[in-house]
């Protein structure tokens, strides 16, 4: 049975999101063709502020515990995130993350391209500058180029989450990253999915063109969370992120992970 708290939660968020849009942030839309700039300060700072709601309430309202290991973000710094995808919801999660280690207002996610047509929710995030790709590489490419290049241009310092996996981890999908590992010589995972390593190396090596002063954190999530966790609460959930920060100014290798998926 769904509980109150689970609807209470959707409800909220939606509302938020639909309203908002509409009156928070689309008053602004005219100034993205008179100054790009002012018009992300002003704009990543409201959805910023909106993104502490749920914060709020996951914390709150569910009780959420997060637990941080690792080595910790500096506030502010520019840098690529790449993190396991356990669930559909476990994205979320990472704002409890960076609200406490960062701010909000840089982070953006690469997402699937049919979630920003989601009313309310869809247009935040596109009004985030959130980056939507259809996980086809000969489609996304250029999409990528122009992105990186509009955050490049307007100097805004930026967190990309970004799941080399493609995808949530599903019996479906694991079977799937397994034939690919067999058929490949790989080792065959039991919690995570063969990464997909194409977008994640054009995305560092355009960042890194851009400015020399990005780093790439890589960040595991344990105890993930998902829609039946928040529609049918039962117990507290602790969440445990582990981070481990991979290279400074984005000097890694390039030639790493080549072989796995494209």
């Amino acid at each position: 049975m769904v509980s109150w708290k689970g609807i209470y939660f959707i409800l909220t968020l939606f509302g938020g999101s639909f309203f908002g849009s509409i009156f928070m942030l689309g008053p602004f839309l005219p100034l993205v063709f008179v100054n790009p700039s002012w018009y992300r300060w002003i704009n990543n700072r409201i959805v910023a502020t909106w993104l502490t709601l749920p914060v709020a309430l996951l914390e709150t309202v569910f009780g959420v515990k997060v637990i941080i290991t690792g080595d910790a973000f500096v506030p502010g710094e520019r840098s690529v995130i790449i993190m396991n995808h356990r669930t559909r919801m476990d994205w979320m999660f990472l704002w409890n993350c960076l609200m406490r280690y960062s701010y909000l207002r840089l982070e953006k996610i690469c997402l699937k391209a049919s979630l920003k047509s989601i009313p309310g929710f869809g247009w935040a995030m596109q009004a985030a500058a959130y980056i939507f790709i259809h996980r086809k590489w000969k489609d996304d490419k250029s999409h990528f180029e122009d992105m990186i290049g509009y955050f490049c241009d307007i100097r805004e310092p930026l967190q990309l989450l970004i799941f080399p996996e493609g995808t949530d981890l599903t019996e479906k999908s694991k079977a799937q990253s397994n034939d690919f590992a067999e058929k490949n010589g790989l080792q065959k995972f039991e919690y995570v999915l063969q990464p997909r390593t194409t977008g994640f190396t054009f995305v560092v090596d355009h960042l890194r063109e851009g400015s020399s002063k990005y780093s790439c954190h890589q960040e595991s999530m344990e105890n993930p969370a998902n829609e039946q966790h928040l529609l049918r609460p039962k117990k507290c959930v602790v969440i445990i992120f582990t981070l481990l920060k991979l290279c400074t100014t984005l000097s890694c290798n390039k030639d790493a992970g080549q072989s796995s998926r494209k």
